[in-house]
């Protein structure tokens, strides 16, 4: 093999690996989100107990494409007892959407919304999260109807 094809190959290798790297870098981003998670509680728990100084969100599954936006619904929680911190969505696409590495290749297929707290001090409150689109449209998730609104009772000690 002469230089010249030497050269070639590694530079074609080299800016293979730098787009897989930037590719990966960009899945990652899309992904994760921006916001510290903390404890993590899925779209079913109802009783959640945490510690004062704790960041911890409660986490819904969605499918934003068709409408699906979860946000607090009112009486918000007691700021005393949990303050919010934010809240956020993150899509699925991902490595493990990609056919062959286990996943069905139907990408778009919806994401999560974080809502993340930091408790405060001891106490109890309520946090009630409502996906309107889903009532409105007389339609349910696989769960049934009463999974558009998630009621969660949060004990901090």
């Amino acid at each position: 093999m002469t230089r010249r094809w030497r050269r070639v190959l590694l530079t074609v290798a080299a800016v293979l690996a730098v787009a897989a790297t930037v590719g990966a870098v960009a899945v990652h981003k899309m992904t994760t989100g921006k916001l510290d998670h903390g404890t993590v509680f899925t779209q079913t728990s109802g009783q959640l107990a945490v510690k004062p100084g704790e960041l911890f969100s409660i986490e819904v599954f969605a499918y934003r494409e068709a409408g699906d936006n979860w946000t607090m619904a009112t009486p918000a929680p007691d700021p005393a007892v949990a303050q919010s911190t934010g809240d956020e969505y993150v899509d699925n696409f991902g490595i493990k959407d990609l056919p062959g590495l286990g996943g069905t290749g139907a990408l778009g297929t919806g994401g999560h919304y974080y809502f993340t707290f930091r408790a405060q001090t001891p106490g109890r409150t309520t946090i009630t999260l409502h996906v309107g689109f889903r009532d409105h449209e007389g339609m349910s998730f696989s769960g049934g109807p009463d999974q558009t609104k998630r009621q969660f009772t949060i004990d901090v000690r």
